[in-house]
């Protein structure tokens, strides 16, 4: 008696298994940011916003894990349009992030991405007024090589800023300033170790 044909399986199409490599992914972003709605900042009507549009750039590293889930941490430095009130008004960002990959087992993986961190705003390296930020955002991430992704992201941003006076002497009052942000990334993943699944053994 013969045994029954198995059905063949279509390897083109079959998702690989998952991985267990544990990466360090590192690297930089070309940033831009798109002011949705200055907030108190800029509520004084008798002087211009002092807070506009800009880009610049952002450097992140963290660990990335054998699921879905990548934690890590980023700088970001962007240089804004405040309507000529300060010479150079520069947006410094420090931010805890963390990314829920949608796991397909394809070139290119879409994501779900938040933080929480710190901001400040001056004219060139000072800081005239800070305080807590925080987004949400989604991309998507294509693998060039077995080392090197690149992806774009969106992030929607909220912004607290403190009370302070700018150049002019007016007065900015406090609160929450909303972003949309774009950024272009280009990252590098490390092996860090390979974790051992239950059943496998190592030589």
């Amino acid at each position: 008696m013969t045994e029954p044909a198995k059905p063949l399986v279509d390897l083109e199409k079959a998702l690989p298994p998952p991985t267990n490599v544990v990466y360090l992914q590192y690297g930089v972003a070309f940033t831009a940011n798109v002011v949705s709605a200055a907030g108190p900042i800029c509520d004084n009507v008798t002087v211009p916003c002092i807070l506009g549009p800009g880009g610049g750039i952002a450097v992140r590293a963290g660990w990335r894990g054998t699921g879905a889930l990548y934690l890590g941490g980023a700088y970001e430095l962007s240089k804004q349009d405040p309507n000529k009130l300060l010479r150079l008004a520069i947006l410094q960002q420090v931010r805890g992030e963390a990314r829920y990959y949608f796991v397909s087992g394809r070139v290119a993986e879409p994501y779900a991405s938040a933080g929480l961190g710190i901001a400040g705003y001056g004219n060139e390296w000072g800081v005239d007024t800070w305080g807590p930020a925080g987004f949400l955002g989604v991309g998507v991430e294509a693998q060039v090589t077995r080392t090197t992704v690149v992806g774009v992201g969106l992030a929607y941003r909220l912004l607290y800023f403190q009370s302070f006076n700018d150049s002019s002497g007016a007065v900015r009052d406090a609160g929450v300033s909303q972003l949309v942000g774009l950024d272009l990334l280009l990252e590098h993943r490390e092996p860090i170790f390979t974790a051992v699944k239950a059943g496998q053994t190592t030589n």
